[in-house]
């Protein structure tokens, strides 16, 4: 077809059925015939979507990307994320000469980062990878719920470790955020997978092509959150008197979990009235508990107040990332 615009004018027959013809060369393109369904999706913004019942776009089916000479790890590995958010199934990387190292750092990476991705070769000049997760292994629901838990793991970790003065592994650290990066990622695949219809957004828990936007802030606030956590988990190990500060600590950190948690329940809910109330009373009442506290461990240990002030920013970032969610949760809602 010429053109993505065809205009078409509206008859009406039976006095009370309005009838629009579809594009012959569409209709070929999709093997529709007469007795074929098509199947209507009425939008939110008064556009209607129109695909045949059976077909839908094919899956991504393979790829490959050639490694130039002088490429540095971070650009092969940026490829690679981006054709496995992209949503192909299989992908061949191409290395331009052997090179073990190489090679290794971006096994690992991969292994870290990416989940469901099988090495299904390799040799000393090609790597393929197959991606073998389904979405309905994994929704997207799923995928958000799973992103707090493991934050709130950690954030739980630093209050064990803050009451009992006991250390946090960094290694444990580390693994948790790769699951966190890992989720994150997966869940960007699936709204796009959804966005290109390989996928119906209803498979993946979504009710209109508009909230994909939404989905994806919120993966994005998730994932920060995460990383906020790691911050805190590691930053903790720096004070001098964790027993003498572990108090006010503990209760701001069960008050900010509570929130965040909170936060994405109403988001999951669509709740709005549950998302106000907890911007105009909850994220007040916690922003001026942080102040309250910084204010009085400034005052009793000095000499920690870079370390203090250090963490409770991290914990005020959390809430920030919250109040977000929050937000998108109205956003979308009012859409």
């Amino acid at each position: 077809m010429a053109t993505n615009k065809i205009v078409r004018r509206v008859q009406l027959t039976g006095g009370s059925t309005f009838i629009v013809s579809i594009p012959k060369e569409w209709a070929e393109k999709m093997n529709i015939d007469k007795g074929s369904l098509v199947v209507l999706s009425l939008e939110s913004d008064g556009s209607i979507r129109l695909f045949p019942s059976t077909k839908r776009p094919e899956p991504l089916a393979s790829t490959e990307i050639r490694v130039k000479k002088g490429m540095s790890q971070g650009s092969v590995l940026r490829e690679i994320m981006s054709k496995y958010l992209t949503g192909y199934k299989t992908i061949k990387v191409v290395f331009p000469s052997e090179d073990l190292e190489f090679k290794k750092a971006i096994r690992d990476i991969i292994t870290r980062k990416l989940i469901g991705v099988e090495i299904l070769h390799e040799d000393s000049r090609e790597m393929v990878l197959q991606i073998l997760v389904n979405v309905e292994d994994l929704p997207i629901s799923s995928i958000l719920m799973k992103m707090l838990d493991v934050s709130l793991s950690m954030l739980s970790d630093v209050r064990l470790a803050l009451e009992n003065n006991e250390k946090i592994l960094p290694s444990d650290i580390s693994s948790r955020d790769d699951i966190i990066d890992k989720l994150y990622l997966y869940g960007l695949r699936q709204l796009h997978t959804g966005l290109r219809g390989i996928i119906s957004l209803e498979e993946i828990g979504l009710q209109r092509p508009h909230e994909v936007l939404h989905y994806a802030m919120v993966l994005k606030n998730l994932e920060r959150i995460g990383d906020r956590a790691v911050s805190i988990a590691l930053t903790i190990e720096e004070l001098k008197d964790k027993k003498g500060i572990a108090k006010d600590l503990v209760a701001l950190s069960d008050k900010t979990a509570q929130f965040v948690k909170a936060a994405l329940s109403a988001f999951m809910g669509r709740d709005k009235d549950t998302a106000n109330k907890l911007l105009d009373v909850d994220a007040v009442e916690i922003k001026s508990f942080e102040n309250e506290i910084f204010r009085k461990l400034s005052q009793e240990h000095p000499e920690e107040v870079s370390t203090i002030r250090s963490i409770i920013g991290s914990y005020r970032r959390i809430l920030e990332y919250g109040t977000d969610i929050l937000e998108t949760t109205i956003d979308m809602q009012n859409e």
